[in-house]
């Protein structure tokens, strides 16, 4: 199979609303107008472009209320990105907060550095500063994590303000389009880092997205936006469509599949972890049950290494 009927076929099978939330869809194509392309193929090209031993910062981490811990759509993506970009010569960073802390070093296992940024705006913004400097990166990913509105304030999908949960880290995608550093994000709902390159489509489409259930009234739309932006049903599901195109561009194994899945579900909710939908520490995603997940996985797989 060629490149582009790949990275196609990717695109379309992750955005796929199978979870039925009614959005996905309608955001894809928002970011495909503004991207261009597949919006797989145009990540995984911009950062095969990178030269070698280049850091890349991964940013993730989903908090959710009441018991304010990491739900299980993001650290997977994450981490899935990250061994795809060891394998391809880079230094991957994780960078997430505290409440977030436990699932994103229990799902790498230590394998990777994490940095976690405050919730205090002005100390965050001082570390976002001091991570740049620190680590000179090449390009910034978010995956499934949380974006401030317009008015600087934090949400769930369901409108409710998140704000004191969060860790500042619009501020790195910020201070790195400054410095022109690559920022790419993937989200499937609106509310997070990046899709500000969309926040008209989400304001005008997505549940909340205008008019949040919070003093703010702002809406849960994030207003941060990314160079490049990836849509899917499921935040997961969009990184490993990246990490599947980079491994093809720059010919490694591609090696994510059910199994593989289930293993990374198994540690975030050892390590605390909650399903983002329901709440519950189980081994779903976004309130999807385990098989499917796991079969949308393996035809994620299937179609990367055909």
């Amino acid at each position: 199979m060629d490149f582009e009927r790949k990275t196609y076929s990717l695109d379309h099978l992750a955005s796929a609303d199978i979870p039925m939330r009614g959005v996905s869809e309608t955001l894809y194509r928002a970011a495909l107008e503004r991207v261009g392309g597949t919006l797989c193929r145009a990540a995984a090209e911009r950062l095969s472009e990178i030269e070698e031993e280049r850091h890349i910062l991964i940013v993730t981490g989903f908090p959710i209320p009441p018991k304010n811990v990491c739900e299980t759509d993001g650290p997977p993506g994450a981490a899935v990105l990250a061994y795809t970009l060891r394998d391809v010569g880079l230094k991957p960073i994780l960078v997430t907060d505290k409440p977030c802390e436990p699932v994103v070093r229990g799902i790498i296992e230590d394998e990777f550095p994490v940095e976690l940024i405050s919730v205090e705006r002005d100390r965050a913004e001082r570390q976002c500063e001091e991570l740049l400097n620190r680590y000179d990166p090449a390009a910034i990913v978010s995956i499934e994590r949380p974006g401030w509105n317009v008015k600087g304030e934090y949400h769930t999908m369901r409108g409710y303000n998140i704000s004191d949960l969060i860790g500042k880290t619009d501020h790195l995608f910020l201070k790195a389009r400054e410095r022109g550093i690559t920022t790419i994000a993937v989200g499937d709902g609106g509310n997070e880092l990046g899709c500000g390159l969309i926040e008209e489509t989400v304001r005008r489409h997505v549940p909340n997205g205008d008019r949040c259930q919070c003093p703010c009234q702002a809406g849960i739309a994030a207003s941060t936006p990314a160079d490049i932006l990836v849509i899917a049903a499921t935040s997961n599901w969009g990184a490993y469509t990246i990490s599947a195109a980079l491994a093809e561009l720059k010919d490694v194994e591609y090696r994510h599949d059910g199994k593989r899945e289930l293993r990374l579900l198994e540690r975030v909710i050892k390590a605390g972890g909650v399903d983002g939908v329901t709440g519950e520490p189980t081994l779903t995603v976004d309130g999807l049950p385990t098989l499917v997940n796991q079969f949308v996985v393996e035809l994620l797989w299937t179609i990367a290494t055909a």
